[in-house]
């Protein structure tokens, strides 16, 4: 699940390429050019980093239903070979996302992502943009809330 909290609007989003495996919202990713798709790290990193998203959009019997939970499965899951939209993090903003490892994480540590594609504590000498700034209670629902800035940290 993704929550945008606080995003810069009217700038490009790449939807042009297709997942290479099964992965859910908010999961941090890189892109394969050669191949047309976007995959997890093969090791962690927080260079060259985009968030996974896809559009709320029902289909088949889903389609019939009125309100629907943003955590419905069909909105949050992309099957391999989907497009996704993977909006490039900038400066300034902010977003909250289930998929994350909580251990080490305190609030001002530097983030990467791992080889699942799951946001962690950075380790030691990785550079990120990306701060752990606490967590955020979605109706129940744990994320956590990543801050994207300017000037690169190490933990």
């Amino acid at each position: 699940m993704l929550r945008d909290l606080q995003i810069k609007l009217n700038k490009p989003v790449y939807t042009m390429y297709k997942a290479a495996a099964d992965m859910k919202t908010g999961m941090g990713v890189v892109i394969d050019y050669v191949n047309k798709t976007v995959k997890f790290p093969t090791a962690e990193t927080a260079e060259n980093i985009f968030i996974v998203d896809k559009e709320r959009i029902p289909t088949g019997v889903n389609a019939s239903r009125g309100d629907m939970s943003d955590y419905e499965e069909e909105f949050v899951t992309v099957k391999a070979g989907d497009f996704v939209k993977i909006p490039m993090p900038e400066g300034g903003e902010r977003r909250a996302t289930d998929q994350f490892a909580p251990t080490g994480l305190t609030e001002g540590v530097a983030m990467a992502v791992n080889t699942n594609g799951k946001w962690v504590k950075a380790g030691s000498g990785v550079k990120s943009n990306f701060v752990f700034a606490g967590f955020f209670n979605d109706n129940g629902h744990e994320l956590a809330i990543i801050d994207v800035i300017n000037n690169q940290v190490a933990n």
